[in-house]
């Protein structure tokens, strides 16, 4: 998982020479972010902590000394205890599988950051839209209140026309003000997902939405076995404690301690060695049993899940399509006509009444707007929907 990131932080450095993708700056912003790092480091530290507990015991050094009538006598000796043989090999293997069990840990934090950012970044899109479409709205007031302002002066329009312009402006001007609030909010956030870095190159590449789809069902169901950091670990888990259980076996066979000693008794030397055999008859009692239990819950606890998160993704894609429809409704009716021009083009024909506009105008901007929230709530459902095509190579 490490070499992952750092293999993107290196990709991202050179990005900024021209405009990134929306996937480029998603990986960049992870490649950034400080609480992965912390993630990572912790997994790492884990995963070494673990290792330590398959050393030998620590080798013991004695010494003796004894004294009486007829001179002293001491010793020295070293030993060393040791278990089954093949306890060793076969911890060693529970452990290698807990730390790859470790690793799709880390990938699923890395996985939940990426659709976080990923979110905040639909976010940001979404916000910048709602401000275009609003201030083009603005601006095109600022010229009807111009305009009128001059048939006020020559007696051709009332002041309730002016009244109702100003109006329009002020509710306009207040939705500018929300939208902006919340943007200055959203780079913020973006800014602390970057670590602190300049956020400017990505915000001038930030434009579109990602280019992505709606995939079938089969796939969706492929993805989730192949690359569902939770899926993956609960398996690893499940290995790792029958890997456990092999090892708890073999750990209630006997275990050595080897020694050599060296004595010195009246000027005499004497050497020689010391053989023990250590027999678990309680310390290892219903071990077995506890580890297979585990196991058992583990493998319960993985079926569930996956049944469960299938269960959502078949939710989250019908949610999806329901959301696509609906947008393709809005789609040619206010992408393919510029509705607001042409009501303006109407008023100054006089083919409509200043009211009239006004209330048409509001009519086609709650559209639009409507129009702007379907598609953000569609690409908020594909960042969930389309999450492990993140992890694929």
């Amino acid at each position: 998982m490490r070499h992952l990131i750092i293999s993107i932080l290196c990709i991202t450095t050179s990005l900024f020479s021209y405009a990134m993708t929306f996937n480029e700056i998603l990986h960049h912003v992870a490649s950034n972010n400080p609480s992965l790092a912390v993630s990572i480091a912790q997994g790492d530290a884990y995963i070494i902590s673990m290792k330590s507990e398959n050393n030998l015991p620590d080798p013991e050094i004695g010494f003796e000394h004894k004294w009486g009538k007829e001179g002293t006598k001491w010793g020295v000796g070293v030993s060393q205890v040791f278990e089954w043989p093949g306890v060793y090999s076969s911890r060693k293997k529970a452990i290698d599988n807990a730390s790859l069990a470790i690793e799709w840990l880390n990938k699923a934090n890395y996985l939940e950051k990426l659709v976080e950012i990923k979110l905040l970044l639909i976010d940001i899109i979404n916000i910048r839209k709602q401000l275009t479409l609003v201030k083009q709205l603005d601006q095109q007031m600022d010229s009807l209140i111009s305009k009128y302002e001059k048939g006020k002066s020559l007696g051709e329009v009332s002041i309730l026309d002016i009244n109702k312009l100003n109006i329009e402006k002020i509710s306009l001007s207040r939705q500018i003000k929300s939208l902006n609030n919340q943007y200055l909010v959203l780079e913020s956030n973006l800014l602390k997902e970057n670590g602190g870095n300049d956020i400017s190159p990505i915000l001038a590449s930030l434009n579109n939405y990602p280019d992505e789809v709606i995939l079938s069902e089969d796939k969706y169901e492929q993805l989730l076995k192949e690359y569902d950091p939770q899926i993956k670990q609960y398996s690893l888990m499940a290995r790792t404690q029958e890997l456990n259980a092999q090892s708890a076996k073999l750990s209630k066979l006997p275990g050595f301690s080897l020694g050599y000693k060296l004595e010195n008794e009246l000027g005499n030397y004497f050497n020689g060695f010391s053989i023990g055999v250590s027999i678990p008859l309680f310390s290892k009692k219903h071990k077995v049993e506890a580890i297979a239990a585990t196991q058992k819950a583990i493998n319960l606890q993985n079926n569930a899940f996956e049944i469960e998160r299938m269960t959502q993704l078949k939710v989250q894609r019908s949610n999806a399509i329901a959301l696509y429809q609906e947008m393709l409704y809005y789609k040619p009716i206010l992408e393919n006509h510029d509705n607001i021009n042409l009501l303006k083009k109407a008023l100054d024909g006089g083919q409509i009444s200043l009211i009239t506009y006004i209330q048409e105008v509001n009519f086609f901007i709650e559209a639009q707007q409507n129009y702007i929230d379907v598609e953000y709530r569609y690409f908020q459902a594909l960042a969930s929907l389309n999450r492990y095509t993140l992890l694929e190579k």
